[in-house]
């Protein structure tokens, strides 16, 4: 009798050995869409298809924040369906949609992070990925100014070049051009916040004889992340007379405009 009892429990553990293998082959993510970018004020809808519909235990959606404090930096659960249950959704900002979809609402700084996806039955799987929220913030400033002679070998007259943007997202590059040569010996200031947003400030002494009127300054703002593609651009065209503080600024998308050329040619 003791070795049917062994029997009986060898074959009782086989069966739930090939119930979790048959599980680990049939659950799988099929479709998984997070954008890795998305302008702040807009929303996002984060996308989680699985194989199993019908017998899943649970799906939930987790996010992991990109700016918390190191002691903060736990995921936190966005979305939870357990089986024969309405979902559960706990934080404000996101609203369920059909088939474990969800929408996040009003994006913000703070919102950037690792989403991620789990589903589970027997076994679990799980998709990730980052998502950044960007912003050009109060947009790009640029003043140009003329001031006094400095402690340098002529007696020339000197042009302030002044870039800055304020409230942006992720931290930005800025970058100062005379007609389209770029100026490596800039003086930079960068504020941070708590939640991802930055001041950074940008300062540019020329002679006065390497900036001639007509000439075209220009204060250009990208982001180091390559997953933020967008540009943005203020220009001023010099004048010695009368140096004006009014600028214009320009959105470049750089994949539209690619998208454009390539429809030109």
């Amino acid at each position: 009798m003791p070795a049917l009892g062994t029997v009986a429990r060898a074959l009782s553990t086989c069966w739930l050995l090939l119930c979790a293998l048959a599980g680990s082959h049939q659950l799988s993510i099929t479709e998984f869409a997070v954008p890795s970018t998305v302008e702040a004020g807009n929303n996002a809808e984060l996308q989680c298809l699985h194989s199993d519909a019908e017998r899943v235990d649970y799906v939930k959606w987790w996010w992991t924040p990109m700016y918390a404090a190191s002691e903060d930096k736990n995921r936190v659960l966005l979305y939870q369906r357990l089986t024969g249950h309405t979902p559960e959704i706990p934080k404000k900002n996101v609203e369920g949609r059909e088939n474990d979809t969800i929408v996040l609402m009003d994006l913000h700084s703070y919102d950037s992070g690792v989403y991620e996806c789990e589903v589970s039955n027997v076994a679990e799987v799980r998709r990730h990925q980052e998502l950044i929220v960007y912003s050009n913030g109060t947009g790009v400033e640029l003043n140009v100014s003329k001031v006094e002679d400095g402690p340098d070998e002529d007696d020339l007259e000197e042009v302030l070049v002044q870039c800055e943007v304020h409230e942006a997202t992720p931290l930005p590059d800025l970058s100062i051009f005379v007609d389209d040569v770029k100026f490596d010996n800039v003086t930079v200031d960068v504020e941070e916040d708590s939640n991802g947003v930055y001041n950074v400030f940008l300062n540019l002494t020329l002679s006065s004889d390497v900036v001639a009127d007509g000439s075209n300054i220009r204060c250009e703002l990208s982001y180091p992340n390559h997953n933020v593609s967008h540009q943005y651009t203020s220009e001023i065209v010099y004048n010695s007379d009368g140096v004006s503080n009014r600028s214009r600024w320009i959105l470049y998308a750089v994949p539209v405009v690619f998208a454009i050329l390539n429809n030109l040619l």
